[in-house]
């Protein structure tokens, strides 16, 4: 079934939208004539394609068979990054970067309209990533701005304008870190720059929408480690991975030709009622593991647990000090098909319940 077109289509699903006002729709894999890929939803179907080795990854406007990388050498890369990112390495960050995180918290107003992205999200996260990438802070404001427009064109790969604005600033990038680990050079300090905080502002604003659930992590604040993966589920960032098959292969008695494209819908999978109960309530105390937010198989974020910290780290502070938090405004929303979060997240915070 593989189509030839001279443009691809842009994906139009809204259902798994943060602010959606009706829940995903999960069924069998089908085919989507209008873009030419194959559909998955459901969460045992995306589970199967991140297994399948024959199912590589590619981009969301590749025409092409992508081109395999030597499995070496993506594991040599792999290990590479996993031993820059050991847990004493996640522990020096944490201690170097929790008290410029307190400090932004420590300084936002009391029932006082305040956008948490801009005051608190953006600026923590470039320090971070100045951090891990050994970049001279001198320097990370304006490779932060250069790096806005190659996360912006991750998230919507269906604008020329935006690509051909990453496609520059990837080139003015390239050569600007020198950490030893390839992956915590440029496109790790896009990740944490810009990505990590889109992560972020999409698990602020559903404790802000979830009141309850940001009171009992401020009386209980030790909670929200183990907490932090329905944060994730439910609000998580990547909505939508593109895998083309390299031989023929079958997901649940679907064949899919060599040469097929497939759309993996992540965040519809972690809302898939079969493997997670009420999947449009936000439960902290939920058990059920294994979102998608990271991806899963070989082929997982190897950034994973960096991310993960950091998306603790910096929430903490904000729920220790504040008891509540209330919408002051509207949320304006970026991104596209591929992820989509909060741009502005103004908000009022109180430090008492009443």
């Amino acid at each position: 079934m593989s189509v030839t077109r001279e443009e691809f289509a842009r994906p139009a699903w809204s259902d798994d939208q943060l602010d959606s006002p009706i829940p995903p729709e999960i069924k069998a894999p089908y085919f989507d004539d209008r873009l030419g890929v194959w559909v998955l939803t459901r969460y045992a179907d995306v589970l199967a394609a991140f297994r399948i080795s024959d199912l590589v990854p590619m981009g969301a406007k590749n025409r092409n068979s992508p081109t395999i990388l030597d499995e070496a050498e993506r594991l040599r890369v792999r290990e590479e990054t996993l031993a820059a990112l050991s847990p004493r390495q996640l522990r020096d960050w944490k201690k170097d970067w929790t008290p410029e995180v307190e400090r932004l918290v420590s300084a936002l107003p009391i029932a006082t309209s305040v956008d948490l992205v801009g005051k608190v999200i953006l600026p923590a996260c470039l320090h971070l990533a100045t951090l891990a990438t050994e970049v001279d802070p001198r320097d990370a404001g304006r490779l932060g701005k250069i790096a806005r427009h190659v996360s912006a064109a991750a998230a919507e790969p269906y604008d020329h304008e935006i690509h051909s604005l990453a496609k520059t600033a990837n080139a003015e990038l390239r050569g600007c870190f020198h950490a030893k680990a390839e992956t915590l050079r440029d496109s790790g300090f896009v990740a944490l720059s810009h990505t990590l905080p889109c992560m972020i502002a999409n698990i602020w604003l559903a404790l802000v929408q979830h009141p309850q659930q940001w009171r009992r992590l401020h009386q209980q604040p030790a909670l929200l480690e183990k907490a932090m993966d329905e944060l994730l589920r439910y609000a998580g960032l990547t909505r939508l991975l593109f895998r083309r098959a390299i031989s023929d292969i079958e997901i649940d008695g679907v064949r899919i030709k060599k040469g097929d494209r497939v759309a993996l819908r992540l965040l519809a999978a972690n809302k898939d009622p079969h493997h997670f109960p009420h999947p449009n309530q936000m439960d902290l105390t939920r058990r059920t593991k294994g979102h998608f937010t990271f991806g899963a198989g070989p082929h997982s974020c190897v950034g994973a647990s960096l991310l993960r910290m950091a998306a603790v780290t910096v929430t903490r502070p904000l729920l220790e000090r504040f008891a509540r938090a209330e919408l002051s405004g509207t949320v304006k929303w970026q991104g596209g098909p591929v992820f989509r979060s909060p741009a502005k997240l103004p908000v009022r915070l109180f430090e008492t319940r009443s």
